[in-house]
């Protein structure tokens, strides 16, 4: 960028910071520069090119960009420069919504022990990038969990004697298991889970133990099995929680 810029004067991004940004965004989607290239349809060396900070068309930064899901101009549209207190006070703004939420590790769900802590949570909080068509699917998820819920007191022998071998948990487990894999097909997706302590909107309750269920597009994002980490709402609204179907 030319010394003789002014604070103000309109400039499209510069390439080094573009390049720092784009590869940010793919770390943070698991994607490998081949995969981002494939998405976007350009080449490998146009993604290494542009993560190297070095000049590339404007019509491969907007492909990148939509491969992000992002305006198609939003890496190539000039903007007006910013002085430094202007650029911390703006990155100080757009990350401000950290402080309402927390992280939650997440995996595919495949195992009975994801299952039964599932089962062990008071809520569950339902998010997809899908159509409306899955949501069916993800309610008839929820009466899966929540008959697991409701098993689970009698499986453990928690209001009568524990079941003998003939106890056919195992049998529920494995339904529930098929319906997600229904899930997993039908949509081209798959199913992440985990569990979090939400602080309730009322401080009576404490902590909330939460269950949280992601079904994510495999087209939207070849790697989104790898995603281990999903950001979520640190305060848990109990009159949400009981009046909503889907989050």
């Amino acid at each position: 960028m030319s010394i003789n810029v002014q604070i103000g004067e309109m400039v499209v991004p510069d390439p080094k910071g573009l390049g720092a940004y784009v590869r940010l965004q793919r770390d943070m989607l698991r994607w490998k520069q081949a995969t981002l290239a494939a998405m976007a349809g350009v080449s490998v060396t146009t993604i290494e090119r542009v993560e190297r900070g070095e000049t590339v068309r404007p019509a491969s930064l907007q492909k990148i960009a939509v491969a992000f899901e992002m305006d198609p101009d939003a890496f190539t549209r000039s903007r007006a420069l910013l002085s430094e207190e202007e650029a911390v006070a703006s990155l100080t703004k757009s990350l401000d919504f950290l402080n309402h939420k927390k992280p939650v590790t997440v995996a595919p769900f495949r195992t009975e022990v994801q299952l039964r802590a599932l089962a062990a949570t008071h809520f569950m909080v339902l998010d997809t990038d899908l159509d409306d068509e899955a949501h069916g699917d993800l309610a008839g998820f929820r009466e899966w969990i929540d008959l697991a819920a409701f098993m689970r007191p009698d499986s453990l022998g928690l209001f009568w004697r524990k079941p003998d071998r003939e106890y056919r948990v195992r049998r529920l487990y494995g339904d529930v298991f098929k319906h997600v894999d229904e899930m997993e097909r039908r949509h081209n997706a798959v199913c992440l889970v985990g569990t979090y302590d939400a602080e309730c909107e009322d401080p009576t309750y404490g902590l909330v133990p939460i269950g949280l269920l992601c079904l994510r597009s495999k087209r939207r994002n070849p790697a989104i099995a790898l995603l281990d980490q999903v950001w979520v709402d640190k305060r848990m609204s109990l009159r949400r929680a009981w009046t909503e179907d889907l989050s």
